[in-house]
């Protein structure tokens, strides 16, 4: 019986070392700021002309890749992000610019 104990308590140590789902740090794929990224990315996109299969053709993806992204199921890195201005036609400095304007705006609204 009390190795049956020590079992309930090793698991239960064991536990209080993870944290608990609702105590998880929220994705920052979904906060605010990474939702003007997305959708500076979605512009650039739209105002080059191209689906996001067309995109995704340009980046050697499959057309869900782009649609993960623009959804926001998925993060873009640093060279990701390079290759998909690059794809657009876009310098990606200048993708960084309308972020930040629009980063500046979200932070003036609240």
């Amino acid at each position: 019986m009390a190795s049956a104990q020590i079992g309930v308590q090793a698991v239960g140590s064991l536990d209080a070392r993870r944290p608990l789902r609702g105590a998880r740090r929220p994705n920052p794929v979904f906060s605010d700021e990474y939702g003007v990224v997305r959708q500076v990315l979605i512009r650039a996109r739209q105002d080059a002309g191209l689906s996001q299969r067309a995109l995704a053709a340009r980046l050697d993806k499959t057309a869900s890749h782009v649609a993960m992204i623009e959804r926001g199921q998925r993060r873009v890195d640093l060279l990701e992000f390079c290759r998909i201005a690059d794809s657009l036609g876009i310098a990606a400095d200048a993708l960084v610019q309308r972020i930040s304007h629009e980063l500046g705006a979200l932070k003036g609204a609240a």
